[in-house]
């Protein structure tokens, strides 16, 4: 399964929600998502060996994992990312 930032996907909760951010830590992929139509739905998910992704609620797994979220969101919005939300705010 191959997931990437900006994708959209389906949980057990039949909610749609959007990628965030990815990160690998220690062998592991993760993900963070928020759910399209409330973003005050948000969810931690690791990709299990059988491709699925599994939440996760541990908060101190989830601290490690905040900066590498940032990080790899840091480093994926372009120029049109940025275009894009000038447009909106005007």
């Amino acid at each position: 399964m191959d997931i990437d930032m900006k994708d959209t996907v389906v949980l057990s909760d039949d909610n749609t929600y959007v990628v965030v951010s990815k990160a690998n830590y220690q062998e592991t992929t993760y993900y963070y998502l928020i759910d399209k139509d409330s973003n005050e739905n948000l969810k931690f998910c690791m990709q299990t060996n059988n491709n699925s992704l599994r939440e996760i609620e541990d908060a101190d797994l989830i601290q490690q994992l905040l900066p590498l979220f940032l990080e790899a969101s840091t480093n994926a919005i372009t120029k049109e990312d940025l275009e894009l939300l000038a447009e909106e705010s005007d």
